[in-house]
């Protein structure tokens, strides 16, 4: 796939901007220790993990460049008289990601042990590759930066997405079957105009329907063997006056008993009985519809609440902010994940304001809390599952701890945790970004963040000035 072909001339390489104004000596020196290759589309150069071994000058042709276990990163393309592959200075000992030729393309490639030589010959050439390096880590870190907070928001979407469904699926079932009785009532009580009622038949009706003004009872709520026997009571009795016996259950949910309806039958004909039933089975029906509904929306308005107060909206970028309110904020974030198994361990110690970016804090707790999650997530079901969340006062600022029983993070890698690409999840899991924003985002609040962790129990402490 990569033929060798004829070696690069200084004449070649003064052609491109990156090498104008160096010692014509030294351009033919570089020259001399470069080989050229003619590489074909789709031909890959490196794959993520592999070593790199060589600094390389893109002659003609298109270089492109993807970070393989970020599918959502942008491509990086580097066109003729670009140089790619190990630079001077460059700590890069593997590859980041996939390289690979767009079109025909021909690179000049040198060993990366002469780069010490080439700083030395080249000191120009030298400080713009460093410079290059410099933008190329930023474009790089930013990109995947972005790339990893759109994650990390699909994450949290998805998750609130669930828990939005709940209330809103309630409500649309409560709205519809709310039509159905409304309209049931309202026949109901049309027929019941057309019967000849007298007055105090039509008092103790009144005085019913005020018995159910409020949903007083819902299935479930009594005892269910107390309210079996009941439900069977009532319906023998009613079945042995003349009306179905299905209006029992109903009835009890209401709260109405054989000795509330008793006084009403010698004053009434069994059609309007039945008619009188129904209209206080539908008002208690509808008073309860109604409450559903209420809750439904209350609890949507709390999600959309806690939203807002998780990104800090129509406040200033820094302000006074209450950490722990953020803390219990981001946790109702992972509200859905936080239902299957794991037991939420808080101690609060009512910490006073901080002048902070809440949202930028708000930040700090979901990578954490993220992190801590998926370190549990392949304990096994008999192994407790605990989210640690604790804040105290130091002297000097405050202190909050998130930390999981998960495996933990083996000794050999924690002093690397916080390096920008350095992951310890599977390819295509994690960008490696997340405790670098983190690391950052405390930094610039002039704090500081460490990690404790041993089999069982990781913790990672966040401390914050006053």
């Amino acid at each position: 796939m990569l033929e060798p072909a004829q070696r690069v001339t200084a004449a070649e390489l003064l052609l491109f901007p990156l090498f104008a104004d160096e010692d014509p000596e030294a351009i033919e020196w570089i020259a001399s220790q470069m080989t050229v290759r003619s590489i074909e589309p789709g031909d890959v150069l490196a794959r993520e993990g592999e070593p790199i071994t060589e600094f390389q000058v893109i002659l003609e042709g298109e270089i492109q460049f993807r970070r393989d276990a970020d599918p959502s990163a942008s491509v990086i393309v580097a066109s003729a008289g670009q140089a790619i592959g190990v630079l001077p200075f460059s700590r890069l000992k593997t590859s980041i990601g996939r390289v690979w030729a767009v079109r025909f393309s021909r690179i000049a490639a040198m060993d990366a042990s002469h780069l010490h030589e080439l700083v030395s010959r080249a000191p120009t050439l030298a400080q713009r590759l460093v410079s290059q390096m410099t933008d190329r880590t930023r474009e790089a870190t930013r990109a995947t930066e972005r790339s990893n907070r759109l994650l990390a928001l699909g994450k949290l979407a998805a998750g609130l997405a669930h828990e939005l469904n709940n209330p809103a699926s309630a409500a649309v079932r409560s709205s519809a079957r709310l039509r159905e009785v409304i309209n049931e009532r309202r026949k109901s009580a049309l027929a019941l105009r057309s019967e000849k009622t007298s007055e105090p038949a039509l008092q103790i009706m009144t005085d019913l329907s005020q018995r159910v003004a409020e949903c007083v009872s819902t299935p479930g709520a009594r005892h269910e063997l107390e309210r079996a026997d009941l439900e069977g009571d009532l319906s023998d009795w009613l079945e042995a006056t003349g009306v179905p016996g299905e209006f029992a259950s109903a009835l009890v949910d209401a709260g109405i008993t054989r000795d509330d309806i008793a006084p009403l039958v010698p004053l009434v004909t069994t059609k309007v009985l039945i008619l009188g039933l129904r209209l206080l089975v539908a008002d208690h029906e509808i008073l309860c519809l109604a409450r559903e509904l209420e809750e439904a929306s209350r609890r949507m308005s709390d999600l959309v609440q806690s939203i807002k107060s998780y990104s800090y909206m129509d406040q200033s970028p820094v302000a006074e902010v209450a950490v722990e309110e953020g803390i219990d904020v981001t946790l109702r974030m992972f509200q859905h994940q936080l239902k299957h198994g794991v037991q939420v361990s808080r101690e609060f110690a009512n910490l006073p304001r901080i002048r902070a970016n809440g949202s930028a804090l708000n930040q700090i707790w979901t990578n954490l809390i993220d992190n801590a999650l998926d370190a549990m997530e392949g304990l096994a079901p008999d192994q407790p599952r605990v989210l640690l969340v604790r804040t105290c006062a130091e002297p000097d600022g405050i202190l909050v701890e998130i930390g999981d029983s998960g495996p933990g993070i083996p000794p050999e890698v924690q002093s690397r945790i916080f390096d920008p690409f350095f992951t310890t999840k599977p390819v295509g899991e994690g960008t490696g970004l997340g405790l670098d924003i983190v690391q950052r985002i405390v930094r610039n609040h002039k704090g500081s963040i460490r990690v404790e962790s041993k089999p069982g129990r990781t913790v990672f402490q966040v401390r914050l000035p006053w």
